[in-house]
């Protein structure tokens, strides 16, 4: 058997043979079979190749897109940054500057509380340069001005009216009627006819008594811690009996009736009964604080301060601090809740 194979070919010349081994023609097969595969494969692994460097530069793509909205973003939080930072230099600055005028401020109010304390009498030079003590100080002053303020509101004070000239003082005196020497309980003011007469205080009408003789038109009113104002010879009672009247209010009119040489108000005050120079209370005023005290010695006036200077704090401490029902127990009210619970029953 032959081990080539001939191939014969026509050609114008004739027939020409060509003569191959197996072994060439079994390359020659395997080589045609095997170049499209090559082919094939050198296509597919370009197309792979395309696709995964498609892929890749896609996703890097979407990767700078992302990074690139991060960059936007940080820079927007930066500039938000920035502007939030330069708002707090500028809240800064305003705090700082209304520090300042706080600071401005309390030296002067501690300066004007001293002023107070100085017309108050409480003035300490000590305290004017500790600040620490300054809501100390401010309600001290508070306080005190307060007593004061109730003392003059409660307690007969000033000239009742706008008067002419004091006719006859407190004390012993020659009645100019009876020609006898007696205590004059009172101070005598003249005054034109009709002149109003004011309330030296607070208080009620007790006696409105209409007259010809003696004090004439008589008028009495009650005043807080026993006091007592009265007034006689008047024209026109301008209250009645049991009528709250404020101090300043008008409560009668200047007059000349009962025994009277000329119209002139008999002004009188007196204290659990006792007379007091009325004077003394006439000229007492917020500037000379302790001018009655050092004249009119018929009145503890120690305990009559202290007193008021009591209610006066328990009505600060009222005002500051939040109402609580602490109701007073007393007999009826635990009786009253005995029959609430005999009634549930």
């Amino acid at each position: 058997m032959s081990q080539k194979i001939s191939i014969t070919v026509p050609s114008s010349q004739g027939e020409q043979t060509f003569y191959f081994g197996r072994k060439a023609v079994l390359i020659c097969t395997s080589a045609i079979f095997s170049v499209p595969l090559l082919i094939s494969g050198a296509i597919y692994l370009h197309y792979d190749g395309q696709q995964k460097l498609s892929a890749s530069e896609q996703h890097a793509s979407e990767q700078a897109h992302d990074a690139q909205k991060l960059i936007e973003t940080l820079i927007v939080e930066k500039d938000n940054m920035e502007f939030m930072y330069d708002e707090q230099i500028e809240t800064n600055h305003s705090l700082a500057q209304a520090l300042t005028e706080k600071e401005g401020t309390i030296q002067l109010l501690g300066k004007r509380v001293f002023d107070v304390e100085s017309v108050l009498g409480l003035a300490d030079e000590e305290l004017v340069n500790d600040e620490t003590s300054l809501e100390e100080r401010i309600d001290a002053a508070a306080i005190d001005s307060a007593v004061r303020a109730t003392m003059f509101r409660l307690i007969p004070n000033d000239s009742p009216m706008a008067y002419q000239r004091i006719s006859s003082s407190y004390g012993s005196r020659i009645n100019p009627i009876t020609g006898k020497r007696h205590t004059h309980t009172g101070i005598d003011l003249t005054c034109k006819r009709g002149e109003d007469i004011l309330a030296p205080a607070d208080g009620v009408i007790e006696t409105v008594r209409p007259s010809k003789k003696g004090f004439g038109n008589f008028l009495t009113m009650r005043h807080s811690f026993g006091f007592m104002s009265s007034y006689a010879h008047l024209q026109k009672f301008k209250v009645r009996s049991g009528q709250f009247v404020s101090k300043g209010d008008v409560i009668a009119s200047c007059g000349n009736s009962g025994n009277s040489t000329g119209p002139h108000l008999h002004y009188e005050v007196r204290f659990l009964g006792r007379s007091l120079n009325p004077q003394y209370l006439m000229d007492w005023t917020p500037e000379n604080f302790n001018y009655v005290f050092e004249k009119e010695k018929k009145v503890k006036w120690g305990p009559l301060v202290q007193l008021i200077d009591n209610v006066v704090r328990l009505q600060i401490n009222l005002t500051n601090v939040p109402y609580t029902n602490s109701s007073i127990e007393t007999v009826s009210s635990d009786e009253t809740k005995a029959k609430a619970t005999l009634a549930t029953n």
